[in-house]
């Protein structure tokens, strides 16, 4: 709970465009009757300065990875180091180079070492055994588990399998049961780091279960597209509009009958800006699985009906949105620490719509946290010394503007 704490705090307690400042209390801990996990609590707010309220659930998922071996995050790692250099995303060029001489150096020169072929005083053994114990120890949590999981959730391998369909599994039941609820009019589904990619394949997998489940858009199909589709064509999509097209084409899904409630998908500090290093063989195969509707597009991939350029398809008198057509209805935003010489800004993190697709909000963020360095677990976290009587930092305020609470 301590992240949704530090989050609900970042865009909710300390935000005087959704509290009353007078109030003393803001947030109350209440009993998580939907994820049905009893180590967890959902944080809700009192009336804000438009008389509503609004309830704060975490996805925790940490416990489904439980097991995690040194062999898991190799086997993920021969699969990523075993690439063409040119097939590595710029960004992760330095990681990847740095991973790849040591893989390779250290196993040479300690061959070597043990041959006699490179003579080494004592003193210099004994010290760069006991620097290699505390690098390994080091490294050894850092692989098992920060890489740990991001091996087993990435890497589609049958050990892995399971694991990923009870992530996947939990997330669903629970947007599911808050869509069932009838207590919400809209959920935002916010995603940090790999929880980000979670997010994306939740989205992916439950949006076939609602996209059909409405009267239709009109009474009478008519061969020319709807506005939002028409927008999507175009070459230089502007995303502002795009959203807002998103926003009215969600309110006549609802209209109809849709009971779609997702209204905007925030990611921070997302490697769904390297997919097609992550998710695919190459940017081939990770093109052609967006075409195949394998993975969602924003805007989503328009296919040629009769002339038109539509993600819709015809069905008993109406136009229904395809099945990967979730970022129809839903916005996507995406926020990131622009990454220099690796360790500036976040190198997870980046820009997703070159990935994904124009109608993504990109959004770049600068912090004075540490200089700006490593800030890959910094989009909620305030500045060492702010008070509430400052103005929020840049990247806070980025981070209440995607989501819309106000």
């Amino acid at each position: 709970m301590d992240t949704l704490r530090g989050f609900v705090r970042a865009v909710w307690s300390t935000d005087p465009g959704v509290i009353d400042t007078a109030k003393t209390n803001q947030v109350w801990s209440k009993p998580d009757h939907v994820s049905q996990n009893y180590e967890l609590r959902r944080l809700t707010t009192d009336f804000d300065r438009k008389g509503r309220r609004t309830d704060f659930f975490e996805l925790y998922w940490a416990d489904l990875m439980e097991g995690t071996q040194v062999k898991h995050v190799t086997a993920w790692l021969r699969l990523l180091l075993f690439r063409s250099p040119g097939q590595v995303p710029r960004q992760l060029q330095g990681l990847w180079w740095t991973i790849v001489v040591l893989t390779f150096a250290v196993p040479i020169l300690f061959v070597a070492w043990k041959l006699g072929w490179l003579p080494v005083p004592g003193w210099m053994t004994a010290l760069a055994g006991a620097a290699g114990t505390v690098i390994w120890l080091v490294a050894g949590g850092f692989l098992l588990n920060v890489a740990g999981d991001a091996a087993r959730y990435l890497h589609v391998a049958p050990p892995n399998i399971a694991r990923r369909r009870r992530v996947r599994d939990a997330g669903i039941r629970l947007l599911r049961r808050l869509h069932q609820s009838g207590d919400y009019d809209r959920i935002v589904l916010v995603g940090h780091s790999l929880g980000s990619v979670i997010g994306y394949d939740i989205l992916t997998h439950l949006w076939p279960r609602y996209n059909t489940g409405h009267a239709g858009m009109v009474a009478n199909p008519s061969p020319a597209p709807d506005p939002i589709e028409l927008l999507a064509a175009k070459r230089d999509l502007p995303v502002a509009e795009y959203q807002a097209a998103q926003g009215d084409y969600a309110s006549r899904l609802r209209q109809a009958g849709n009971r779609w409630l997702v209204t905007d998908f925030v990611t921070m500090g997302s490697p769904l800006a390297h997919a097609s290093f992550l998710m695919a063989r190459d940017d081939d195969e990770f093109r052609r699985k967006c075409v195949e509707r394998e993975l969602p597009a924003c805007p989503p991939v328009l296919e040629d009906v009769d002339g038109q350029p539509r993600f819709c398809y015809p069905r008993q008198g109406t136009w229904l949105p395809n099945h990967a057509a979730v970022f129809a209805p839903t916005k996507w935003t995406n926020l990131f620490f622009p990454c220099r010489a690796t360790i500036k800004g976040d190198v997870i993190g980046g820009p997703v719509s070159p990935m994904f697709g124009g109608g993504v909000q990109d959004i770049p963020l600068s912090t004075t946290i540490r200089g700006g360095l490593l800030t890959h677990t910094d989009y909620w976290n305030f500045p060492e010394g702010w008070t509430q009587e400052a103005d929020a930092p840049s990247h806070i305020a980025a981070l209440r503007e995607a989501l819309r609470l106000a």
